[in-house]
This record gives C-alpha cells, structure tokens and sequence, in this order.
C-alpha cells in the first residue's frame, strides 16, 4: 500500500474514531442486551457471582451461558473507571476498532491489493450491524478480538516441530478458548480450523507428525483454559453438559429461523457473497486463494446454519468481517465482472449515506439521546438508595442515584413479575412513553398505593427525518420520555 493510500486510512480512521467517541452515549439508548450483561456485570463486580440482576424474577439462578471473560473484564474496568454507560460501552468499541486492524493485517495476509483492502475495511467499518454494535455494550468484538487473534498466530506456525511453533500452537487453543468463554456464539467460526485441518490432511501436509501434533496442542490449549471453567463453574463435565443441553438460552439461539422476520439488507449480503464464492468456483481460483476461502465461506454457512436469526440479520456484526473478507478479496481483488465491481463500491457508498444521516439525526434531535440531561430531569423524582422498576433505558439513571433496578421487560409473566414488585413494595416505577402496556400499569399501580408524581417529555420525533430514520437499520428513534409511579403505602 502507497504512503498516500496509508496516509488517507489514517486520517479517515481518526475522523471514525472521534465520531463514535463523540455519541457513544446517545445511540442506541440502554437495552435489553446490554442491561442484562451490566446486570452480569454487576453480581460478578460485588460477589462474583453471574446473577442477571435486573431480570432476577425471570433469571433466579446463575447466567453461566456466555462465560465470564467479558464480565471478568468489564467487571475490573468498571472498577478502575467507574460504572458509566460511557465506561461499559468502551470495552466494545476500543475491541471494535483492534479488530478493524486486526481485519487490515488479515487483508495484509491474504495478499489483498490496495483496492481490496480498502474496500473490505471500508464495507466493514461502515456496516450498520457493525456500527451498532460499536456502542452496544455487547461482548461480540471482545470474542471477535481473540478469535483474529488466534487465526493471525495460527498462520505463522512453522511446519517442522520447534518449540516456537509448540508455544504457537498451544497459544492458538488457549485463545480460541477465550473467544469461546467470552460467548459461544462465536463457535460457528472453528468450522475455519476443522476444515483447514481437512485441507492440510488431504492436500498440503506430508508431514503427519508435525501436522497431528500440531493440533492436538491447539486442542490441549484449548481444554486446560476451558476445563478450568468447567470445573470452577459447574464441579463437573456431566453438570456442565446438563446445564448446556437444558439452557433455554442456548436454545433460543440455535438453530436456522428463517420465518417471522422481515427481511433486512443483510440478506442481500448474503446473496452478494454467494454469487462471489459463485465467482471463484466458476474461474477455478479457489486453488490460487484457498486460504482466503477456507476463513471464509465454511464460517459463513456456519453461522445461517448454527445461529438463530441468522438470515434476518440477528447478530450479523459477527459474521461481517468474513462475508466482506470474501467480497472483497474476490470481487475487488480479482478480475471479475464490472457490474459486480461497481455492486461492491456502490455498497459502502450506502452504507457511509446511512452513517451521515445517522450523526445529523442524532445531532438535531440530541436532547432526547442526552442521558446527562434526562437523569437531571427524573433525578429530581428519585429517593437515593431507592428500588425502581422500570424499562431497560432507565438503568443507568437509577444507578447512577444509588437506586437497585428492576427490569419492567423481559423478566416473567405480568402476574409473576407485578406480584413480585408489590410484595417487595418498589419505590418507583419508570414507564416509557411508548411502553406498550402503559395503559395497564397506570390502571394496576394506581389501584395498589402507588401515585402518578410526573410525566417526562423528552420526545421531538416529528417530520420526513424521523420517518426515514425508523426505516434504517439503526436503533436510534427512542428517547426518555416515561411516567413515574411513586409508592405512597404504608
């Protein structure tokens, strides 16, 4: 790559930078997913535990699905930062912009000309899933991190047997079993070391010592790293296998689910990407660039086909850097029709529309995004040390005045959950504005000691501009608008 070309990346990723540092705060607002890991997060900092405080109705026992990588983290960073919606949400963007690189050193290993490369960084930075997740306080980049990490290592191990390669291959399993403990999810992606291990069996390697050993120190890797959370977490590989094949969570997420969905730009993604694996079948030039096929196209197929949501676009940010990996390196990076080139410039092109009219939406209608301003306003309503209920958006405000939180979604049946908050008399109930059962907590809270002390009105949505924003793939449009429900009984 020319000194111009690295010159104009550098420049380009500070102006990305800024601007994700910039509105971190503002875009999405609290949800469902994050609130459940600063929940995790929470147990593990006070009692090391990986209880999901905030839907503790629903979740009485410990979440031990995900691992405890991201919260171990989270949990260490809090406490040297603070424990701020700014803070939790960094862990995911500064692993977001290292896997960027990571992708770029990837391009570099691929062999990728200046085009490709410049194109897949550019198809990913400015991904909608991608840019979502940037400020999601979600683990998906923490496992994305060491995944790349262990693929980088795993390319450089010499053939013959030294003990350079031996720590290598050994540092590869311990990596991929930290990818695996940050989330499970991450699974679909080993399909790249089975199937290159099949390659190097049938086609590459004559040295079956060298080759075997090599392998079985990844998997040794990976066992001392994962038995060792089997064991502290479970006491047992049967308790362990037990909980994972009765883990409702594990089954809600597993599986193709192509129904109930509408579908979403990724799916043509998908098709764009079929049609250029299409592309290197038909020129034969998958001898030529196996290696960029083998990391990419079994990860895809694994992903629709472990992933639940997959096709509708259900945590695509995970399986982007690979589906424009492949776009890039084929489409860009080779020889190929015109007309598909221009389908693969013309894609970051929407996709960076997308990104601008995201920062201008959230700039005119910032107020209702400023959590800094929203806390000040419902603060004033809140006793310190208080316990709220209320929707996920309201965590960090309650948080924030010493309050325990309840989530009003996703934590049981109506009449589990409101005879839970009645028998522990809740101070305060924050309902949004576009709760859809607003109607029913007013009737039920009014009717059981609690009183109506204030509405909030944090909602200007009005106009072409919050009509197209609704139709972009971009969790933005909400505010904090709410009711809050003082408990006056005795």
């Amino acid at each position: 790559m020319s000194k111009k070309y690295k010159i104009l990346l550098v420049v380009a990723a500070i102006i990305y930078v800024i601007y994700h540092l910039a509105t971190l705060i503002y875009s999405p607002l609290p949800w469902f997913d994050e609130i459940s890991f600063t929940s995790i997060t929470n147990s593990y900092l006070n009692h090391r535990t990986f209880y999901e405080e905030a839907r503790i109705i629903v979740l009485p026992d410990q979440k031990l699905d995900y691992g405890p990588v991201y919260f171990m983290l989270q949990a260490g960073l809090m406490k040297l930062l603070g424990f701020t919606m700014f803070h939790f949400r960094l862990t995911s963007l500064v692993f977001g912009f290292i896997d960027l690189f990571l992708i770029y050193k990837i391009c570099r290993h691929l062999k990728f000309n200046t085009g490709a490369t410049i194109v897949t960084l550019l198809l990913v930075a400015l991904e909608p899933n991608f840019n979502q997740f940037l400020h999601s306080g979600r683990m998906d980049f923490v496992t994305l991190f060491f995944f790349f990490l262990s693929y980088l290592a795993f390319v450089k191990i010499n053939e013959d047997v030294n003990p350079r390669s031996i720590v290598s291959a050994f540092s590869v399993g311990i990596l991929l079993a930290l990818a695996i403990l940050t989330t499970p999810r991450i699974i679909f992606a080993f399909s790249f070391y089975v199937c290159y291990f099949i390659y190097e069996f049938t086609a590459k390697s004559k040295d079956w010592k060298a080759l075997f050993l090599k392998y079985l120190l990844v998997l040794t890797g990976f066992a001392v790293v994962y038995g060792i959370w089997i064991y502290s977490a479970f006491g047992s590989i049967n308790n362990f296998i037990y909980y994972y094949t009765h883990s409702a969570v594990i089954k809600e997420h597993t599986g193709i689910d192509a129904g109930g969905k509408a579908i979403k730009y990724n799916l043509f993604i998908y098709l764009f990407t079929l049609l250029a694996f299409g592309i290197v079948v038909a020129k034969k030039w998958a001898k030529a660039n196996i290696n960029l096929v083998l990391f990419t196209v079994p990860l895809v197929l694994s992903f629709v086909v472990i992933v639940t949501g997959a096709l509708w676009g259900r945590y695509f940010a995970l399986v982007a850097p690979f589906t424009y990996l492949l776009i890039g390196g084929v489409v860009v990076g080779m020889d190929t029709n015109r007309v598909l080139k221009y389908v693969a410039y013309t894609i970051p092109c929407l996709f960076a529309m997308i990104f601008v009219f995201k920062g201008a939406y959230i700039a005119g209608t910032l107020q209702q995004h400023d959590p800094h301003h929203n806390e000040a306003v419902i603060s004033r309503y809140l006793s310190k040390d208080a316990v709220v209920a209320g929707d996920f958006r309201y965590y960090y405000i309650a948080r924030n005045n010493n309050c325990n939180f309840l989530s009003l979604e996703e934590n049981g049946p109506w009449e589990d959950k409101m005879k839970y908050f009645f028998d522990h008399k809740v101070n305060y109930f924050i309902i949004s504005k576009d709760n859809p059962n607003l109607d029913s907590y007013d009737k039920v809270l009014l009717n059981n000691q609690y009183q109506l002390v204030t509405k909030v009105d944090a909602d200007n949505n009005s106009g072409f501009f919050h009509k197209v924003i609704q139709k972009l793939p971009y969790k933005i449009s909400e505010n904090y608008s709410c009711y809050i429900y003082k408990y006056i009984g005795g």
